[in-house]
C-alpha cells in the first residue's frame, strides 16, 4: 500500500503490536516516517517486526495487566525516543462466555486488558504528550453499538473504553484523546480462545435467533489506515467509525477459525 501520509520522526508507542490491528497500524507508520515502539506480550513477534520495517523501530514486550509493565513500557519509549508524539492503545481480547456462566478471571482478564491497562498506559503518557501536543488513540469496537450473546464481556469492556476516553477529555482538555470504532475486522485472533464447546453453543444460539455475525469484513490495513490518518492529521478527532464496505472472504474466514495473527481489538 503506498502511503500519503507524513509521520516523519513522530514518536508512537503502539500497545497491542505484536499482530493484528496494532501491527498493521505500526508497520503503516514507519513506512510514513514515524519512530515506532512496537508493544506487546509476545517478545519474538515484536523484535521480527520490528525489524521488517523501513523506519526506526524497537520491540517492548508488555503485559497490559501489570501496572509496572505499563510504566516501563512508557519509559522505555520516550528514553529513547527522546518524547512521545502518539500513543495508539490497540490491546484487547474477548472471552466467549454467556453472562450466567462468565467466571472471575474472565472478567478480570478482559476489563485488566481492554480497559484497566488503557486507563494505566495514558496515565503514564499524559505528561509527555501534553509537552509534545501529541494524541492518544483507543480502538474501540462496534460492539459497542450492537452486540451478540456471548459477548457481553466484552461489549462491557468496551463501553467502559469510551466512558474512560470521556473522562481524560474532560480532565485533560489540552491532550487530544480519539476513540476509533472498528468494524468486523479480518486477520485478528478475536475468536482463538472460545474454544469448540463455547463456540459450537453459542453459533446455535445466533443462527437460532438470527443473529449469525455478518460475513462482511475489513482487511487489516483499512483499518489501520484509518488509524494512521487519525495521526497525520493537524486537527482535532474526537471519534470516527471504520466500517466494511464489501464482502471478503478471506478476511470473513477468520470468524470460522482462522487465526492468523492477533488478539481482538
Amino acid at each position: 500500500m503506498a502511503i500519503s501520509f507524513d509521520l516523519t520522526d513522530r514518536r508512537l508507542l503502539v500497545i497491542g503490536a505484536s499482530s493484528g490491528v496494532g501491527r498493521a497500524l505500526g508497520k503503516l507508520a514507519s513506512q510514513a516516517g514515524a519512530r515506532v515502539a512496537f508493544a506487546a506480550r509476545r517478545k519474538e513477534r515484536l523484535v521480527k517486526v520490528a525489524a521488517e520495517v523501513p523506519g526506526e523501530a524497537i520491540a517492548l514486550p508488555c503485559d497490559v495487566r501489570h501496572a509496572e509493565d505499563c510504566a516501563r513500557v512508557v519509559a522505555e519509549t520516550v528514553r529513547t525516543f527522546g518524547g512521545l508524539d502518539g500513543l495508539v492503545y490497540a490491546a484487547g481480547m474477548s472471552p466467549l462466555a454467556m453472562l450466567d456462566q462468565a467466571n472471575q478471571d474472565e472478567w478480570r482478564a478482559v476489563l485488566d486488558t481492554n480497559l484497566i491497562g488503557a486507563a494505566l498506559v495514558t496515565a503514564e503518557s499524559i505528561s509527555h504528550l501534553r509537552e509534545s501536543r501529541g494524541r492518544a488513540v483507543y480502538v474501540s469496537s462496534y460492539a459497542v453499538r450492537q452486540s451478540l450473546p456471548g459477548l457481553a464481556l466484552y461489549r462491557v469492556s468496551k463501553v467502559a473504553l469510551d466512558a474512560l476516553i470521556e473522562g481524560w477529555r474532560m480532565e485533560h482538555p489540552d491532550v487530544d484523546f480519539t476513540r476509533v470504532v472498528l468494524g468486523n475486522t479480518g486477520g485478528t485472533e478475536f475468536a482463538k480462545a472460545w474454544g469448540p464447546d463455547r463456540t459450537q453453543a453459542a453459533t446455535k444460539v445466533w443462527v437460532e435467533r438470527g443473529l449469525f455475525p455478518a460475513p462482511t469484513m475489513m482487511g487489516l490495513e483499512a483499518a489501520a489506515e484509518a488509524i494512521l490518518s487519525v495521526l497525520a492529521t493537524q486537527g482535532y478527532v474526537d471519534d470516527i467509525a471504520i466500517m466494511p464496505r464489501t464482502r471478503d472472504p478471506a478476511a470473513a474466514s477468520a470468524l470460522q477459525g482462522d487465526t492468523r495473527d492477533e488478539e481482538a481489538t
